[in-house]
């Protein structure tokens, strides 16, 4: 999901690359205040190659926000399914606060105003594709009694929410937690609002 487009030429999907690259920039250092003629000169290109990626700003927010949330799903689901739940889960938080402390202080500016939950429903393929990476963990720390029953979207929902890259990054400027206590104190809080055993 977070790999190349396919049948872009290898130096066009490189200029894309490196369009991408320069939204999480510009986006971080200032919001969504700026144009395609400022994301191509922060890109290296010219501004009609950038118009030819993408038709508008906000496409290009689009592409960027796919971009990481493939990136993310993808490192969830690199999660060994062999593991026991409780050290799925655990590491499935580390990999989750890891690329957020990463692209947090960009995402933050475009995020969608629907609900997760919303957009699942609605059939939004990067969306949908997080909450199955997300899925199976809750509902194996459900079956093995790390969690009490309960409604599994629900479940992902919290986690979610607790692990918003908002939180994150807030943690991380403003306490100046590392990665490994961020991820351990929020997937902790996770297991204790769904009511299960943090310990």
């Amino acid at each position: 999901m977070a790999g190349p487009r396919p049948g872009l030429r290898r130096d066009t999907q490189e200029t894309r690359d490196r369009l991408l690259a320069a939204v999480g920039e510009l986006l971080a250092e200032s919001g969504p205040t700026f144009g395609l003629p400022e994301l191509a000169r922060r890109g290296g290109v010219a501004t009609a190659t950038a118009y030819r990626h993408f038709e508008t700003i906000h496409d290009a927010h689009r592409e960027f926000l796919l971009q990481l949330t493939g990136r993310l799903t993808d490192r969830l689901r690199s999660v060994p399914p062999t593991w026991t739940p409780r050290r799925r889960f655990d590491a499935a938080c580390e990999r989750w606060a890891e690329q957020a402390a990463d692209w947090g202080p960009a995402a933050v500016h475009i995020r969608s105003w629907r609900g997760f939950l919303e957009r699942v429903h609605l059939g939004d393929e990067p969306t949908g594709a997080l909450y199955a990476a997300l899925e199976p963990i809750v509902r194996d720390l459900i079956e093995h009694g790390e969690l009490p029953d309960q409604d599994v979207e629900y479940a992902v929902l919290v986690w979610i929410t607790m692990f918003d890259e908002r939180v994150i990054v807030d943690l991380r400027e403003s306490k100046g937690w590392p990665l490994q206590r961020l991820a351990a104190v929020l997937g902790r809080s996770v297991l204790s609002a769904l009511g299960g055993t943090a310990g």
